[in-house]
């Protein structure tokens, strides 16, 4: 069955909304009445399909294209996945939400849910990618070192206003994150 496009002009518009908003003012000080407002919607729709401005900030890992944890990571024919590409491609799409949701000062739901998907995927990986004589100390500190590097990685990218690409800045991780992987002996992948 198609979705319906009212649905998603309007959660569109909502999402559209938020991120001119957090332009403009603080994420803490903006109201659902501030953004049914400026997105021209009834309250009453805001509430069709948000629970409150977080939900509405967490549908947009859907916008670019993360509907679940394993959409976190894409494939790679080399053993190893593209750790980052698809988070730093929709950070240089929605440009003013990433600068307002990964600033270091704000620990946001949003940046929340992305290092807990961040985690999720990594430790999945890593369980299907290291000997079974790897501790679970060591897997969870693989897993931590992975998801903190890539967040502080995008933090600076962001806060110097994208000074490369979406492309480069995945590059430039992965080849620190497999670099690192490869230090580790529990850990197989292909060589980069």
């Amino acid at each position: 069955m198609a979705r319906d496009r009212r649905i998603d002009k309007t959660q569109r518009a909502l999402r559209m909304a938020m991120s001119e908003l957090v332009e403009e003012k603080d994420y803490a000080a903006i109201t659902v009445r501030d953004l049914v407002e400026r997105a021209n919607v009834a309250r009453s729709s805001f509430y069709a399909h948000f629970r409150d401005k977080d939900d509405l900030v967490l549908s947009g890992f859907k916008e670019i294209g993360i509907n679940a944890a394993e959409d976190v990571f894409s494939g790679s024919e080399e053993g190893y996945p593209n750790f980052a590409i698809v988070l730093f491609r929709g950070a240089e799409q929605w440009k003013s939400m990433a600068k307002a949701f990964l600033s270091l000062d704000a620990a946001t739901v949003a940046s929340h849910h992305l290092r807990n998907m961040v985690i999720i995927q990594a430790r999945e990986w890593l369980r299907s990618h290291s000997s079974e004589d790897m501790s679970m100390l060591e897997q969870e500190a693989i897993v931590h070192y992975l998801a903190s590097g890539l967040l502080s990685m995008m933090i600076w990218w962001v806060q110097n206003d994208f000074p490369c690409s979406a492309d480069e800045m995945s590059e430039t991780f992965n080849t620190l994150a497999v670099k690192g992987l490869q230090g580790v002996a529990h850990v197989s992948i292909g060589e980069r």
